[in-house]
């Protein structure tokens, strides 16, 4: 069966991260769209270079530079932490999606799959299948890296979608402390917004139970005061933004 991908997979510190281009996702969306083409040009300049291995292999592989998956909430009790959550989302900062909300859904067919199997799906299964069954889903395992300052950093952002005129950048995570990784993934979205232009532009965090929706400037906002109110320093991202 042929979906249109187009792949290239790179070894990166000793692990494979294939990235897959479904073009046909992206040729829908675009004409679709009657604004911010120029933006969604830049998205696809960005995938081309990508398959075509024009990415810097060199800065991904050393072990010396930064990684944004690196990027975490640290040093924070839990008790904190989650009250800082409800209150994120009681004033809408973030939006909480049930299991019922489409990224879940998607997880949960696939987890069903692997029933018969007697395990549970790892990453690659479940954002494949994601790119080749939801029509706003335009690339999985995206590179992407920054040089700031006689350094750089990278990473690998798991799943980009378009609805609408707004890009999402979205990273799965089966065990849902989507608190810890946001600035992980927020950072995602910031390296997107600076890196390619793209204004419209929110993040999504998810497993196979619940999703959460935020616009990655709140890493600049919320979590920076949340931080700076408990005296917690440790945050290394503030140095690339």
């Amino acid at each position: 069966m042929k979906y249109n991908l187009i792949k290239r997979t790179f070894m990166h510190q000793n692990i494979p991260y294939s990235f897959n281009w479904n073009k046909a996702h992206y040729f829908q969306k675009i004409n679709q769209i009657n604004s911010n083409k120029e933006e969604f040009d830049r998205l696809k300049g960005h995938f081309e270079d990508v398959y075509k291995g024009n990415i810097p292999n060199n800065l991904f592989n050393s072990r010396n530079i930064p990684r944004i998956s690196q990027f975490k909430l640290r040093g924070i009790k839990s008790s904190y932490l989650e009250f800082f959550r409800k209150k994120l989302i009681r004033t809408g900062k973030i939006i909480e999606l049930n299991s019922q909300s489409k990224l879940p859904m998607r997880a949960q067919k696939v987890y069903e799959a692997f029933v018969d199997r007697n395990k549970k799906p790892g990453h690659n299964p479940i954002l494949k299948n994601i790119l080749i069954k939801d029509p706003d889903s335009i690339a999985i395992e995206v590179p992407i890296w920054k040089e700031h300052d006689n350094t750089c950093l990278t990473g690998h952002i798991d799943l980009i979608q378009i609805e609408g005129n707004t890009l999402k950048v979205i990273d799965y995570k089966p065990e849902g402390k989507f608190m810890i990784s946001l600035p992980q993934v927020a950072m995602y979205g910031l390296l997107v917004k600076n890196v390619l232009g793209i204004n419209n532009l929110k993040c999504i965090s998810f497993n196979k139970d619940e999703a959460w929706e935020y616009d990655p400037r709140i890493l600049l906002t919320d979590i920076k005061a949340f931080l700076d109110s408990n005296n917690l320093k440790e945050r290394e991202w503030e140095r690339f933004i």
